[in-house]
């Protein structure tokens, strides 16, 4: 019989396979509020456990070390529970220097255009966003050391675990119930897998993104370095002082003249992203399993710590 051949489930059991994952998944949430919430107030109230470290060097140090961990610990273990064979996602799909440039400058301009959006919320709002104090401050070795340990977890293993997590893994699970309510579903818990609500709007966007070129070439690795080429452009915009507002100006302009050349040359098919697949009973499926109301509940928590802290 053909491994691909479809297999009728039951709700129970879809329930169940949510679940599998979404236990991980609130692992994965508890650790980031953890970390971006519980870090600062230790160093406030307990500072001897931070054994006189600074607490953002502890959070950059750990986001790392829980990145891995959850890589290859929770989400292993749940990749084999589900039997997800996770190596046919990693296969090249061998993409044009053309086709990939394309691609990394699609998804940085469409972060930036959603990001610049959701900042409004920030300044209307009053919402908290994490952020480091160090960004951009090169005036003392230490300084140099946080902003370059940043640039490794923020831009490098953080978008490289993500799409391992929630395109190899989550949106693969999801999509054997659809394969557009993969990319939607999968887009949806990595929003609210996010640290506050103004994060959460561009990652439901990026992750979008990322979910549809996953789908198109069955494979995480075009995903991959989109990620990684938008949280390198990000982190430029980020650390770059205000004198020379002029170079991420420049950039930003660049990056959109060359998507839109890119679209206008057809050098990507976004016939893909025309399919819309809609099913409500999968989506109460999903939204009623206790493992994903938990990472809700987790999510709405973080927003209100947010407003408060």
């Amino acid at each position: 019989m053909s491994q691909n051949r479809p297999q009728i489930i039951t709700r129970k059991q879809a329930k169940k396979q949510i679940n599998t994952f979404g236990i991980s998944l609130v692992i994965y949430i508890v650790l980031n509020i953890l970390l971006w919430y519980g870090t600062p107030l230790l160093e406030a109230y307990f500072p001897q456990i931070l054994l006189g470290f600074d607490h953002e060097l502890v959070m950059l140090v750990f986001t790392a070390v829980m990145m891995l961990f959850m890589v290859n610990v929770p989400f292993r273990l749940t990749s084999s529970a589900l039997h997800l064979n996770i190596r046919e996602y990693l296969n090249d799909p061998h993409l044009s220097l053309a086709r990939q440039l394309s691609l990394c400058s699609l998804g940085a301009a469409l972060y930036i255009a959603v990001t610049g959006l959701s900042s409004y919320l920030h300044l209307i709002l009053h919402i908290g966003t994490p952020f480091y104090s160090f960004y951009g401050d090169f005036s003392t070795r230490y300084s140099i050391l946080m902003n370059i340990l940043c640039f490794i977890v923020i831009a490098v293993i953080k978008p490289w675990c993500d799409e391992y997590i929630f395109r190899g893994i989550i949106q693969r699970q999801l999509g054997h119930y659809g394969r557009y309510f993969g990319v939607f579903a999968s887009s949806f818990l990595y929003a609210i897998a996010q640290t506050s609500f103004n994060e959460a709007i561009p990652a439901f966007f990026l992750g979008w993104y990322l979910a549809i070129l996953t789908l198109r070439y069955h494979s995480i690795k075009p995903a991959r370095r989109v990620h990684i080429f938008v949280s390198v452009i990000y982190w430029i915009v980020s650390v770059l002082p205000d004198r020379l507002v002029l170079i991420p100006t420049i950039l930003i302009v660049a990056l959109y003249i060359f998507a839109a050349f890119s679209l206008i040359q057809r050098i990507i098919s976004l016939k893909v992203i025309t399919h819309f697949e809609w099913d409500g009973r999968l989506w109460k499926i999903m939204l009623t399993s206790w493992s994903v109301i938990l990472c809700m509940i987790l999510f709405v928590s973080s927003v209100v710590l947010s407003f408060i802290l």
